[in-house]
């Protein structure tokens, strides 16, 4: 019995350490459509707090014109990067930041979402160093992040 309610207790324990690190994703964050540098920053702690085991932000403002960011993700498995997906979704929306597009879903290895001023690339690791996209955009400059 008293593994048992000490199970308890580290399952208590953790889910309050996770409430209290989701209440602080938007620290020291501006969370509103006009200001997107904060935006993906945001995307990044979220995908890092939900189990990401990668995660960068490239800048794109010079190099593309029709988008500022690329934020890149990789994750262990499908279930994860599809899990993640979502996650993002649901997060964003109730700010007022819906995807114009998004694709991959179907076999989930490279979930590509279009949120126009960024995109988020949600790759399982094979696939992320497959494509290796900051190899391919290795000019870019890293937006630096504060991990929770």
């Amino acid at each position: 019995m008293g593994k048992t309610i000490l199970r308890s207790e580290v399952k208590i324990r953790h889910k309050e350490e996770i409430k209290e690190l989701e209440n602080n994703l938007s620290q020291d964050l501006k969370l509103d459509k006009e200001n997107t540098t904060d935006i993906v920053k945001y995307v990044a702690r979220l995908a890092d707090l939900k189990g990401a085991d990668y995660v960068n932000i490239l800048e794109m403002k010079s190099r593309l014109i029709i988008t500022d960011f690329f934020i890149i993700i990789g994750a262990k498995n499908t279930r994860l990067t599809a899990s993640l997906e979502d996650e993002i979704k649901a997060r964003l929306k109730p700010l007022g930041i819906s995807p114009l597009h998004t694709s991959g879903t179907t076999d989930a290895n490279w979930i590509l979402v279009d949120y126009d001023d960024f995109v988020i690339h949600i790759f399982t690791e094979e696939f992320r160093q497959f494509y290796d996209l900051e190899r391919l955009w290795k000019d870019s400059k890293i937006v630096e992040w504060e991990k929770l």
